[in-house]
């Protein structure tokens, strides 16, 4: 459950167990995972891998490899953040609830209650997030129940503590940052640093180009301006949208079926004054908390469903100017 105290699946075993449960509540687990995920939960707290620090305030921070789960910006919060228990039934937040905290579960399971219907939609386990979407969407109210499903132990973070966590994983957040600023800093915060990786580049420089095969990533313009360019067989290329710092793209192959198919799209550096600088992020890292995170998973389908309606958009004009231009007009 949550980041997977595991190895991290195959994308394949992703996909595939992510169809077993809604996608309606922060802190979605991958139902395979859960019963080895609990028996690791604690054991990792009792193991000493390398020196390295493998619990936190409770909450394991590394697999049984060593490599780590979460970055430090993550851990730092985790670190001040609160114990609370919570008996079976008792309720975190209730919908309409002023937003103050995030959780994070460290034992027992919580759910996810429609109050509208008086249904659990969602089933959350260890080492699941939650909470964080009133947060990051910039919202002062609930729009979810969660209670106490068994009894719990989790970790309560503050708002304040939150911000202020964002804004040193991306400085550059402005004074009043949009919800996809504030979800693409949280992304940044939790990743570990070994899944993270800057590179700069020059004008006219390729990031990747429709029908390359490779690793998926998610990638955040840090710097510079972009395009993203679409073909269809037998047309011109064309300009379905630009890209500029706080933005992000990789997310289309990542939420496809195989994120391994070709690319969909090109993107290529357009900035002429000075260099153009992305932070990709791993992959399955990416996918673990995509699977956790309500408002990360919301985000991204959003995002893509905008890329699609960009693309046919831009392919119809295209088309209707290919059309114009045979008529001789």
């Amino acid at each position: 459950a949550g980041l997977y105290p595991l190895a991290p699946p195959s994308f394949a075993m992703l996909r595939s167990a992510t169809r077993l449960l809604p996608r309606a509540a922060a802190g979605v687990a991958v139902a395979a995972a859960w019963s080895a995920s609990r028996s690791h939960d604690q054991a990792l707290c009792q193991l000493e891998v390398k020196g390295i620090e493998t619990c936190v305030n409770g909450l394991p921070t590394t697999n049984p490899q060593g490599r780590a789960l979460y970055g430090d910006g993550f851990l730092h919060l985790i670190k001040g953040a609160t114990k609370k228990q919570y008996e079976a039934g008792e309720y975190f937040f209730r919908k309409g609830d002023r937003a103050q905290l995030f959780y994070v579960i460290l034992s027992g399971e919580a759910s996810v209650i429609d109050e509208d219907t008086s249904t659990v939609v969602d089933v959350l386990g260890p080492g699941c997030i939650f909470g964080e979407s009133a947060l990051l969407n910039n919202r002062d109210d609930r729009v979810r129940t969660l209670s106490a499903r068994t009894g719990c132990e989790v970790l309560t973070v503050p708002k304040e503590a939150l911000y202020k966590e964002l804004r040193l994983a991306r400085p550059e957040l402005p004074t009043f940052p949009s919800r996809e600023e504030l979800v693409l800093a949280f992304i940044q915060m939790v990743v570990p640093s070994e899944a993270k990786y800057t590179r700069r580049v020059q004008f006219g420089e390729y990031i990747f180009r429709q029908g390359n095969r490779g690793d998926p990533a998610l990638y955040i313009v840090n710097a510079g301006d972009f395009e993203v360019l679409h073909q269809e067989p037998h047309l011109a290329e064309v300009k379905v949208s630009s890209l500029g710092r706080g933005e992000c793209f990789g997310y289309v192959s990542l939420l496809s079926e195989n994120p391994f198919n070709p690319k969909r799209f090109t993107v290529r550096c357009t900035s002429r004054l000075g260099k153009g600088e992305i932070l990709s992020i791993n992959g399955a890292d990416f996918h673990r908390l995509l699977d956790h995170s309500q408002v990360v998973s919301t985000l991204m389908s959003e995002l893509k469903r905008t890329r699609d309606e960009l693309n046919y958009s831009a392919m119809a004009k295209f088309g209707a100017n290919k059309i114009h231009h045979w008529r001789g007009c």
